[in-house]
């Protein structure tokens, strides 16, 4: 195995300098020994480990309402395991578990019942559906678990308000700007109440200003729900927006992924 890359001085610390201390911590998300190598699952029978992996041995933990953001440059990996903490891709070896729970024993049923209610997806597109206006791209997941229409559109409503977009509950996404469109798509991942938001590079097609309005709503939606935050990016002003950073090159974590020794508090957003 080849000797491990230097690795970037860590991002700086989050932008809100309140910290409170934690004495009792586990993780509600964790990984063991993740390893990720496309080549032997695309060409059965390749041995593991001959080439670059995608996840090379990976341990990570993710406690209650922590957020952590995975920087590293592009093709080091961190979307790789964002995608195998969520359960999208199934690793070639190694763990991963939800509340004690190892995903890679359930069945793609219920792994695709965990996505839809105890995580909660914001990527860089936004990725709303074109055709339908933004209270039903928030009500969707909602409706989708098997909540009325009536109800799931009451809700999306109340998100709307508070990311400040009631007016715009009848607009589709191509009538939305690009921040508008993260807004509701924060809206969405939130409205089911996940345990976990997964976060791919959410600012990457928006300007500073706005990517730093944006991450400041995932943020505090986030901490008023009690979700923990997973948030892949290059952009060490997003980071900042986390209480920890972890570092990825050539497939592997370069900074331990161990419990920090603080949690961020934010500012709440307003009663819905």
């Amino acid at each position: 195995m080849t000797q491990q890359s230097p690795c970037p001085a860590p991002a700086a610390q989050s932008v809100q300098p309140r910290l409170r201390q934690s004495n009792q911590w586990s993780p509600i998300l964790g990984a063991h020994d993740l390893v990720m190598d496309y080549t032997a699952t695309s060409v059965p029978g390749t041995p593991i480990g001959r080439h670059m992996l995608a996840l090379d041995h990976v341990d990570f933990a993710l406690g209650e309402g922590e957020t952590v953001a995975v920087m590293g440059p592009s093709g080091s990996g961190k979307s790789t395991l964002l995608h195998a903490l969520a359960g999208i891709i199934r690793p070639t070896a190694g763990t991963v578990t939800f509340r004690g729970v190892d995903i890679g024993t359930m069945s793609d049923a219920d792994r695709t019942k965990l996505r839809r209610n105890a995580f909660g997806f914001v990527f860089q597109s936004g990725q709303l559906l074109p055709e339908l206006p933004a209270v039903e791209n928030i009500a969707l997941p909602m409706m989708l678990d098997g909540m009325p229409y009536r109800a799931a559109t009451d809700m999306a409503m109340l998100w709307l308000e508070r990311m400040g977009l009631k007016a715009l509950a009848t607009h589709r996404p191509g009538e939305m700007s690009g921040g508008q469109m993260q807004r509701i798509a924060i809206a969405r991942a939130l409205a089911v109440k996940p345990a976990v938001v997964f976060a791919d590079e959410p600012t990457g097609a928006l300007d500073q200003a706005t990517g730093r309005e944006v991450m400041g709503m995932l943020m505090a939606a986030a901490h008023d729900n009690g979700a923990a935050v997973v948030v892949v990016t290059h952009d060490p002003n997003v980071a900042a927006f986390c209480s920890r950073t972890v570092t990825m090159r050539d497939g592997r974590l370069c900074q331990p992924a161990s419990r920090p020794d603080a949690n961020v508090e934010f500012e709440p957003m307003g009663a819905a």
